[in-house]
């Protein structure tokens, strides 16, 4: 199979290209580059452009306005005609992308394939060379299903206030205080303002709110979405006294990680694929090629060449700036 027209510039540096004859398709570059079709697949922060000639990409909707807000420049959505959004099922707005040519590349970017209480899961389809994220690309990791994980959030929150204890829920403003949120729904939820500021964007003016503005809050015992736990001295003192602090993080299954974090409980919910749903997932893709990025990438690729017979390789940047995929 003929694989020269694909070109990386992995990690840090300037995204994944996919270079045809014709144009380059360049996949959640840290700086857009003018005459480069520049695609993002989502609106985390090591995934956005921050810079650039040209402030034009390919994303979903919810993208291109959070994108706006989080970094305050202005994107304009387009469209290109080889290339095609999937539902990552990762956070808001998050997608896989498809690029066609002679083969298809399918770049998956962060992503989850397991049912969820919000989002549309990830689905594999078929592609010629795939490009997948690896956070949890290791056999210790296989998470909960996440369905059955969100009653037991429930539960345990329930269970919190009835004794009353407040909860200090430390979330990533983007994805898990969303999630949470709506695991949460009808219970006192109050979100501090970054995580307002997502919700905003992420609700239509007719929605049911997900949470109640932070400055609303009074003395009962309540739950706090919060990008961070600095925000405990702003608390009422009455919030304060017998609050409980938790979190969730696909990282609650290395071992003694709450202890360590400093939570009084942590719940393995996350908004990745764990080792076996990556498997699943590059087998139902049926690639001829895998390309691993991000976490455990050499050892997932071995995983699908031996469980899998698949050429399987991480990417990884060698001392030039740009190199052939054939060349890693």
């Amino acid at each position: 199979m003929h694989r020269d027209g694909m070109t990386v510039t992995p990690g840090s540096s300037n995204g994944v290209l996919i270079t045809t004859e014709t144009e380059t398709f360049r996949l959640d570059p840290g700086k857009t580059l003018g005459g480069d079709v520049n695609v993002v697949s989502h609106a985390h922060s090591d995934h956005l452009p921050r810079g650039g000639t040209e402030m034009q990409i390919v994303a979903s909707r919810e993208t291109i306005e959070l994108a706006r807000m989080r970094t305050g420049k202005k994107y304009t959505g387009i469209r290109h005609g080889s290339v095609r959004l999937l539902d990552a099922g990762h956070v808001p707005g998050s997608k896989m992308v498809m690029v066609r040519d002679e083969l298809s590349y399918l770049y998956t970017g962060d992503f989850c394939t397991r049912k969820k209480v919000y989002l549309n899961r990830a689905r594999a389809v078929r592609t010629d060379v795939l490009v997948t994220e690896t956070t949890y690309g290791h056999p210790r990791y296989r998470f909960p299903d996440p369905v059955e994980l969100a009653g037991v959030i429930r539960d345990w929150a329930a269970d919190t206030l009835s004794r009353g204890h407040s909860i200090i829920f430390s979330a990533y403003p983007l994805g898990k205080a969303q999630e949470l949120q709506v695991i949460l729904r009808g219970m006192p939820v109050y979100a501090d303002e970054p995580v307002e500021r997502h919700n905003r964007i992420l609700q239509g003016p007719k929605d049911e709110p997900l949470a109640a503005p932070l400055a609303r809050i009074g003395t009962d015992p309540s739950i706090v979405i919060t990008s961070g736990r600095g925000i405990m001295p702003t608390l009422p003192a009455a919030i304060r006294r017998n609050a409980m602090t938790a979190t969730a993080s696909g990282w609650c299954l290395d071992g003694g990680f709450r202890g360590r974090m400093g939570y009084d409980e942590a719940f393995p919910l996350s908004d990745h694929c764990d080792y076996y749903d990556l498997l699943d997932f590059v087998k139902g893709c049926s690639p001829s090629l895998v390309y691993t990025v991000h976490g455990f990438d050499s050892e997932f690729a071995a995983s699908i060449r031996k469980e899998l017979g698949i050429e399987a390789k991480p990417l990884r940047q060698k001392k030039e700036k740009q190199k052939k995929l054939d060349s890693f």
